[in-house]
């Protein structure tokens, strides 16, 4: 009998148990800010002053996901600028996922150079073409558009250099999934605003307990993420984002001390100053 050589869909590996990233519960269980009132308010304010941002209905997807999670990866510590540039000049070298999946890493550290830590990120890209082809016999991530929230999540975490935040920004702006991505800026209006414990409420709180369910965590961008992923309405997980660190249409993003927001439930102000 002539043997039955293994298809690229017979090679699959089993599916990851889809975890709970898209968080359901916060991990500050009774720490009651903010309210969706809260959020609520917030957007009414802020889509007053820069328009409320939505989806266009039935729009094409503009990318391929390979390009997000790509592109999120030249972005780890650099500049905007910097992490443009050495996504185009990738591109500009190679020409397809594929031509880079096969490329010698030498040669894609040198055109992704100017973002730094191309090492890094070389191994990164690559482990991750390289993977996706072999468990699906070519070099796409398309295939997410049918997966979960919880889906995205479970399958581009388990790459080294995929986070919360490129899972979640894959979910809301990719397969179109209600996600709350918490970049720098989200973060830091986070605390800000007060959404999150600060250090002092989570030493008067963890002492009184009941067990290791109720304890408050570090406050990390991740315990962020998931905090306001379970509180902020998913209607408004787009819009709030994108209005938050929107740098040209939105609220000012600078990094730094400055531009310190506040927000009383009527008015918003940046460094005291009224929006």
């Amino acid at each position: 009998r002539t043997p039955v050589l293994p298809t690229a869909a017979s090679r699959k590996r089993p599916r990851p148990a889809a975890v709970a990233s898209g968080a359901a519960e916060s991990p500050f269980p009774g720490f009651s800010r903010p309210t969706k009132e809260d959020v609520i308010r917030l957007h009414t304010v802020l889509a007053k002053h820069f328009g409320a941002r939505h989806p266009k209905p039935n729009s094409r997807p503009r990318r391929q996901i390979l390009d997000t999670v790509v592109g999120t990866i030249l972005s780890q510590n650099t500049t905007n600028t910097n992490s443009h540039r050495a996504f185009q000049q990738l591109k500009k070298a190679f020409g397809t996922w594929d031509v880079v999946r096969t490329a010698k890493p030498a040669a894609v550290q040198a055109a992704i150079k100017c973002g730094g830590l191309a090492p890094k990120k070389t191994k990164w890209i690559q482990h991750i073409l390289r993977t996706v082809y072999k468990e699906h016999g070519k070099t796409s991530l398309e295939y997410l558009r049918k997966e979960s929230k919880e889906g995205v999540h479970a399958e581009l975490e388990r790459f080294e250099g995929i986070g919360k935040k490129t899972s979640a920004i894959i979910n809301l702006f990719d397969v179109r999934h209600p996600d709350m991505a918490v970049d720098t800026h989200v973060f830091r209006y986070a605390v800000q605003l007060g959404w999150v414990p600060t250090d002092a409420a989570r030493a008067a709180h963890n002492p009184r307990a009941q067990g290791a369910a109720d304890r408050w965590p570090v406050v990390t961008r991740d315990t962020v993420y998931k905090h306001l992923d379970a509180t902020f309405p998913d209607r408004l997980k787009y819009s709030m984002h994108l209005l938050l660190t929107d740098t040209v249409g939105g609220l000012p993003v600078h990094c730094g001390a400055a531009n310190m927001l506040s927000f009383d439930g009527r008015v918003v102000k940046v460094d005291g100053k009224l929006l």
